[in-house]
């Protein structure tokens, strides 16, 4: 153990400090502390007791000291503590090559050397590792002025060093990623200069290299109309510190041509400050230009249906117009012709031959069949024209309805109604009465000859899935009316053609009707959103499904 007595620059230093007092100098080449120049006692005063990292390469054999700041940089299982005291070449092989000179050079020229971030490998840890260092190495003089020793002040800038390189790393992989990249990638400042822009975008500009890509750059690729968007978009997001989405042409410098692209950014801070924003840009202009086309298209179409729609305004008036001349013009003649002829009949009958009573009675018949021609067609134009109310309405309210108009048919037929099963359903009441009327008089009508007419009607509530019809919606509910009857019947070929109007299977001189009855049940089962569907079997008769929506009551 050293006294302390007279050894007052060993005293404090930490770890340093007492592996200092308890060496045994006298066995080294530099011999007891108590024969050290003054300029070493001094120096290794001011060494052990910084708190900054320090070593000390003393005399021409570079003998090592260092402090407990530098401790830390020298690692586990390595070279502490066994170097001190050490020469320089012993303690430091692997690095001689490198620190030999410039110890030389100081002690040489006394001139002092500073390096950044110098990457000097040592053996620590077991091993040789890459450590940077960023030092300065001064003379220290003796108190003639030469040079004895050098004094390394350093710091380990190994963690900044390679921080940086992975920085730099993750950079070079971003800017790689970006200009591979089919769209826009930017940065910029808070005043909207570009700090950087990925390849896709300065070609698109036409610009080589981003100190190229000021603001006023903007001004001259951007749509006159559209740069205040620019500016004001970005100023805006700056102002509240968000992100931000824009619209606006830019142009392509290849072609001169403006197109349109979106552009997203987000902000960017450091701590709390706003330095920029970061964000990508995407070319929409087809989108943009169809969409634009497609409203144009949608616009033209507009008003084509508008002219329509006049036009189909102007063709109801006239229908309208057609069905007054209809139902008053064209029936008065008709009226006169059946009066005078009845008149001519009861008047003059007895003076007639029998070939001109005959023409008589067709002439009449004929009147008969253009009245009901012409008030067929006047209910089959109504189903359009009139206004739909929907109520809601029990089938046999309807039914008994018609059985009132049929009165006279049903008794001379000698036909039987029977409903199996009714329903409550919201409709247009005069328009499912007509429907109904026109089904169960056709029923009376094609009878086969001695069979007495029998008509069945049910109604229930199915799922549109169980409706073998591609028109019914799977999972909707509706209404299935269906009107059965024992007549002549039909082919099923011609199931679709009999709702056609004008449409006839029969002879008008055996069956009396105008062809449109059928055409109206259509068209009133399809102004309720429904359909209609018809079976039938010759000699044996027919069945009508009228599949309306159920509608909440």
């Amino acid at each position: 153990m050293i006294e302390n007595n007279n050894l007052y620059f060993l005293d404090g230093g930490g770890e340093m400090g007492e592996l200092s007092r308890k060496k045994d100098w006298a066995s080294t080449i530099l011999g007891p502390p108590q024969k050290w120049p003054q300029s070493l006692r001094t120096t290794l005063s001011n060494l052990l007791n910084s708190p900054f990292p320090m070593f000390l390469f003393w005399g021409s054999e570079r003998i090592c000291f260092y402090n407990d700041a530098y401790r830390p940089s020298l690692g586990n299982n390595g070279k502490h503590p066994s170097i001190l005291g050490k020469g320089a070449r012993e303690a430091w092989p692997e690095i001689w090559s490198d620190i030999g000179p410039m110890i030389d050079q100081i002690m040489t020229s006394g001139e002092p050397l500073w390096h950044e971030n110098m990457l000097m490998p040592i053996f620590r840890n077991g091993q040789i590792e890459d450590v940077y260092w960023t030092f300065a190495y001064s003379p220290v003089r003796n108190g003639s002025g030469v040079p004895v020793g050098t004094l390394v002040v350093c710091t380990e800038t190994t963690a900044a060093v390679t921080a940086n390189e992975r920085l730099m790393e993750s950079e070079h992989r971003f800017r790689e990623l970006a200009d591979h990249s089919p769209m826009w990638i930017w940065i910029t400042d808070v005043d909207v200069k570009v700090e950087y822009a990925n390849r896709d975008l300065l070609d698109y500009i036409g610009i080589e290299k981003v100190s190229q890509f000021t603001g006023q750059v903007w001004e001259d690729i951007v749509h006159p109309d559209d740069i205040g968007t620019v500016y004001d978009g970005f100023s805006e997001a700056a102002h509240k510190r968000r992100a931000f989405s824009l619209e606006y042409r830019v142009r392509k410098a290849e072609t001169g041509v403006y197109e349109w692209f979106a552009v997203k950014g987000v902000p960017r801070f450091e701590g709390k400050d706003l330095t920029g924003f970061i964000g990508t840009g995407m070319n929409v202009h087809r989108q943009k230009t169809f969409s634009e086309q497609l409203r144009r298209e949608v616009d033209m179409r507009t008003k084509e249906l508008e002219d329509t729609n006049r036009e189909l305004e102007k063709s109801n008036k006239e229908l309208q117009s057609f069905a007054y001349i209809s139902s008053h013009d064209l029936q008065e003649p008709l009226r006169k012709i059946q009066t005078f002829s009845s008149i001519l009949l009861a008047d003059e009958y007895g003076r007639l031959s029998e070939k001109g009573r005959t023409r008589f009675e067709r002439m009449q018949s004929a009147a008969k069949r253009m009245q009901a021609l012409i008030n067929d067609l006047l209910a089959y134009s109504r189903v359009d024209m009139e206004e739909r109310q929907f109520e809601v309405r029990d089938l046999l309210e309807v039914i008994g309805e018609v059985r009132a108009d049929l009165a006279e048919e049903l008794q001379t037929s000698n036909a039987v109604i029977n409903i199996l099963s009714t329903c409550e359903f919201k409709i247009v009441h005069f328009q499912l009465r007509q429907l109904l009327y026109n089904l169960i008089s056709n029923s009376i009508k094609y009878t086969r000859e001695g069979v007495d007419p029998i008509i069945q009607i049910n109604c229930v509530v199915v799922k549109g899935s169980t409706i073998e019809d591609d028109r019914a919606i799977p999972d909707k509910d509706y209404l299935s009316i269906s009107v059965a009857d024992n007549g002549i019947g039909f082919e099923n070929v011609h199931s679709v053609k009999i709702f056609e109007v004008f449409n006839r299977l029969h002879g008008k001189d055996k069956y009396k009707g105008t062809g449109v009855g059928l055409a109206i049940v259509k068209k009133i089962a399809e102004n309720h959103g429904g359909f209609v569907t018809a079976k039938g079997e010759t000699g044996k008769g027919a069945v009508f499904q009228i599949v309306l929506p159920k509608k909440e009551s």
